[in-house]
């Protein structure tokens, strides 16, 4: 009611506007029409506490759609990380249990069986002399002799000691047989307790199996030795000593202790 009585004092101004004016202009009924509008519509724009209904609509229209983007976004973002969370799992689960029983395992697995072996001349191919194992000796000090006679004394590192293993090496013919390692690609390695594994130190020592090299006189018997580091205690827990020979790409076994 108050919409129309506001239309229709703007529509007596516009008419007494036109009443003064010295020539009358006939408008026709759609010409009054939207100029009633276009008051109407100044009026209301005005008016605080007009609320306009297409506005409110469109701000509500609006809003639910921004609520469904979301909802929507959320639920594609969901299996994504259910799917990440179940890869981190699997990925725990098939972690190896460790290093060194993952290494152990390849190693019994690529490597074919080992051939048993007492004699390292019959490893190295050679048919004039013999290299047996003797004994072994496990010390914080070894003496040696040079060739002078002189004493040579090697130390074991701190937390260490020396793993001394001794062999024979005899002549098996009548004739005098030159013995050279020094050149031949060998490899030694001895493994304590089926776990423990070292390599043989580098010496200056004549009789070193590693880098022997000497005349051997028939029926004589000359020493050569081989030197390990092993770790400080191992003499009370030994068990096993296994001594590997490698040579052309074959590998055999000479048991130490067993």
């Amino acid at each position: 009611m108050i919409r129309k009585s506001i239309i229709l004092v703007m529509i007596s101004f516009c008419i007494l506007g036109l009443t003064g004016c010295t020539k009358v202009i006939d408008l026709t009924d759609e010409e009054t029409q939207l100029i009633a509008e276009y008051a109407a519509e100044l009026l209301l724009k005005y008016d605080i506490n007009y609320v306009d209904k297409i506005e409110e609509g469109q701000k509500k229209e609006d809003e639910l759609l921004s609520e469904m983007m979301q909802t929507t976004q959320e639920t594609t973002q969901m299996p994504t990380e259910e799917v990440e969370e179940s890869t981190d799992v699997s990925e725990e689960k098939e972690e190896p249990a460790s290093e060194q029983e993952t290494t152990q395992s390849d190693v019994i697995d690529d490597k074919p069986a080992v051939q048993v072996e007492t004699d390292i001349a019959k490893v190295l191919g050679m048919d004039d002399v013999t290299i047996t194992f003797r004994d072994y000796a496990i010390v914080d000090k070894y003496p040696a002799t040079d060739e002078q006679g002189e004493f040579i004394y090697l130390e074991a590192s701190q937390g260490y000691q020396l793993l001394v293993l001794h062999f024979d090496v005899k002549n098996t013919t009548s004739d005098i047989v030159n013995l050279s390692l020094i050149d031949k690609e060998i490899d030694y390695r001895i493994v304590c307790n089926d776990t423990k594994a070292a390599k043989p130190m580098l010496t200056i020592l004549m009789n070193d199996l590693g880098t022997y090299e000497m005349n051997v006189e028939p029926d004589i018997q000359e020493e050569a030795v081989l030197i390990f580091q092993v770790s400080d205690g191992m003499k009370d827990i030994l068990e096993t000593i296994d001594l590997y020979v490698t040579y052309n790409d074959s590998e055999s076994k000479i048991q130490i202790l067993q």
